[in-house]
């Protein structure tokens, strides 16, 4: 509570400045009473602030209990197949699971927030794709998934995906082909992957891992066993593998 507190005697403060308050040549010194006015007056005129204060304690307060209950219950067990598209080094000391839906807005702003990540944590950060299309909502991104993994047949499984999520808004079959021919694939054997029995196989695969483990919403992420659900800012994302990266460097002192 004394943060809040703290947080919201600041934002009066910087209003208070910023409001130009005058001061005639008898109140060179504040009484409690003409101070209690002031802030008073302050709030009324700018409820906004005082909202975006709590509201971004609020924020803050429920991002911590959420990292805290990751932290404390890890997941263990998923399994990583050959099929799945990856990047980054196979060493790294930080795997991310990434379960996703192409059709999904909150995927799209995640996965802005994922290639921040791995900039800046350059050659620490392995990514693991895993598709789950949440056909009754989205009704194209199990379509879509099987065009990226099509796209991975050809080794541009990543140039796809960016361009997927550029369009996720207008999904459909002609942009799938369009993309294709963007990036130069084979577009028979593109369309021939697609629709193969083998990479439907392999979605239904992901959605399987992904449901024996609680997992029925997008995005989703587990972060050497931590498991972070929603599309989270990336300070929250850099707050774990700062954790992450602790811990590891700790295992392997002599």
């Amino acid at each position: 509570m004394k943060d809040i507190i703290k947080k919201i005697f600041i934002a009066l403060m910087i209003t208070f400045i910023l409001s130009g308050i005058s001061f005639s040549s008898n109140e060179k010194i504040l009484t409690e009473k003409r101070v209690r006015e002031i802030v008073i007056d302050v709030i009324k005129k700018n409820p906004q602030i005082i909202y975006e204060v709590l509201s971004k304690y609020i924020q803050e307060q429920r991002e911590k209990e959420q990292l805290k209950e990751a932290l404390n219950h890890r997941v263990s067990g998923i399994p990583i197949y050959p099929y799945n598209p990856t990047i980054g080094p196979k060493n790294a000391p930080i795997t991310i699971i990434e379960f996703t839906d192409f059709q999904c807005p909150f995927c799209k702003r995640a996965s802005n927030t994922i290639d921040k990540l791995m900039k800046i944590y350059s050659g620490k950060i392995r990514l693991v794709f895993r598709n789950l299309p949440l056909s009754s909502i989205h009704k194209e991104s199990f379509a879509a998934a099987r065009a990226a993994m099509a796209a991975h047949r050809q080794g541009m499984f990543w140039p796809y995906h960016d361009m997927l999520f550029d369009n996720a808004t207008n999904l459909n079959k002609q942009l799938y082909i369009k993309l294709a021919k963007i990036l130069r694939l084979d577009i028979e054997k593109f369309k021939s992957d697609m629709n193969s029995q083998q990479i439907k196989k392999e979605i239904q695969e992901d959605i399987s891992v992904a449901k024996k483990f609680g997992i029925n919403a997008t995005p989703v992420f587990i972060i050497n066993g931590v498991m972070i659900k929603g599309s989270k800012p990336l300070p929250f994302f850099k707050k774990i593998v700062e954790i992450l990266l602790r811990e590891a460097q700790n295992k392997n002192k002599p």
